[in-house]
């Protein structure tokens, strides 16, 4: 039985983004369940740039910062540094490291778990791999990569091989584990389905109409329709650009985060001079619940043939605001089986604008349609997403190793 566990992630707090702020949420709750939890984290380099001190306590949570660089994630370069020099960090300390703690770790940077699978194989410490993305599989099948090219090949093998040498593999979506039975049958013994959660504290339903965003900013008669999140590789943001060309009548999009795919629909944007359209960056935890429940609709995207390959956490999120969700993602992704399941949206396949088009037009003219799918959201989310529960999924499998 395990009562205590190292877990190891580029970003942790005090960076804001997805990742950080899931898993420091998560460990937080873990310690409250006296779950003695140690981090091993970089130096902040996406929300904040402020070096840290080697450790803090925060929670309850012992975490140390490493050695390593905390160049901006604007800058290419300097990311690959980041991701370099903390890399090398952890292979160094957890070589040297005599302990024989419980480790967990997940696939952002998608290099670094296989690394540390080999290293707590070589060091006989059980190692548990969370499955957030799929590399390389999610790259060839956008086409970036050629599944024939020798390093994918390699890559794809040393990938394989870490989750063959771990105790417990955590995939985030039933898309997953069907991904996980073509590529490594023999891992499913050792699978164990755990979603992606949110934070019940931090974000909770409120009153359109009460709403300070929505006051500050003139919305009270519009029918707002918000992307929040990242915009990144995975996201299909096309159908969104199209869908705001339309002008339709007092409808706004909004759009809270960045990425790399942003500058896409920027460019959409500002070629048609567009009205209807609010554009803002990433905001601090403290404004969250405000900005995510200052809108009608929710939107989750994920382009075409990626299902398997990730599950986008900004679902939980709308959820927990007891907000309707429109996903225009695979039909057989884990983001579909949850809407379907719960009832709490609809489901559009990447690329079907005019459904799309009719999905808003019906949850704008139809009040008690959409009140009751966010009911349904945020009911759901309560019994099955929220930190709590999904901490006592990740307690019971800790106390089994």
């Amino acid at each position: 039985m395990s009562d205590k566990i190292l877990f190891i992630s580029q970003v942790f707090y005090p960076d804001e983004v997805s990742t950080a702020n899931l898993f420091t949420n998560l460990c937080s709750v873990l310690v409250e369940d006296h779950i003695d939890v140690e981090v091993w984290c970089s130096q902040p380099s996406y929300t904040a740039l402020e070096k840290q001190p080697k450790s803090i306590i925060l929670h309850g949570i012992k975490i140390f910062f490493l050695a390593s660089t905390n160049f901006a994630k604007t800058n290419l370069l300097g990311r690959l540094t980041n991701y370099f020099t903390f890399t090398v960090s952890v292979v160094l300390k957890l070589i040297f490291s005599r302990q024989k703690t419980l480790v967990l770790t997940h696939t952002t940077p998608p290099s670094l778990g296989i690394v540390i699978s080999f290293i707590c194989s070589f060091k006989r410490r059980k190692f548990v791999y969370i499955l957030l993305d799929i590399f390389p599989e999610g790259l060839v099948r956008l086409g970036k990569v050629s599944k024939y090219n020798i390093l994918i090949i390699f890559w794809q093998y040393l990938f394989i091989l870490s989750l063959k040498k771990s105790v417990k593999i955590v995939v985030i979506g039933r898309d997953m584990k069907e991904w996980l039975r073509d590529v490594c049958q023999y891992a499913l013994t050792k699978t164990e389905y755990i979603p992606l959660w949110q934070d019940e504290k931090l974000i909770s339903p409120s009153e359109y109409l009460q709403n300070a965003f929505v006051i500050e900013n003139n919305l009270i008669g519009k029918f707002v329709i918000q992307y929040s999140g990242n915009m990144g590789l995975w996201n299909e943001m096309d159908t969104l650009g199209k869908a705001v060309r339309e002008n339709l009548k007092d409808i706004v999009f909004m759009f809270v985060g960045g990425g790399m795919r942003k500058k896409e629909l920027m460019d959409v944007i500002s070629s048609n001079d567009l009205e209807n359209v609010i554009i803002m960056p990433f905001q601090p935890n403290e404004k969250f619940n405000t900005i995510l429940t200052a809108c009608h609709v929710g939107l989750v995207t994920m382009r075409d043939k990626l299902e398997g390959m990730a599950v986008p956490s900004k679902i939980y999120g709308i959820m927990a605001a007891g907000i309707p969700v429109i996903a225009i993602v695979p039909l057989n992704s884990e983001i579909a089986f949850i809407i379907k399941e719960e009832n709490c949206g609809f489901v559009l396949k990447p690329g079907d604008l005019s459904g799309f088009i009719n999905a808003i037009g019906l949850l704008k003219s139809d009040e008690n349609l959409r009140k009751q799918m966010g009911q349904n959201s945020r009911l759901a989310f309560e019994k099955k997403y929220s930190t709590r529960e999904i901490a006592h999924l990740y307690k019971l499998m800790i106390e089994e190793l």
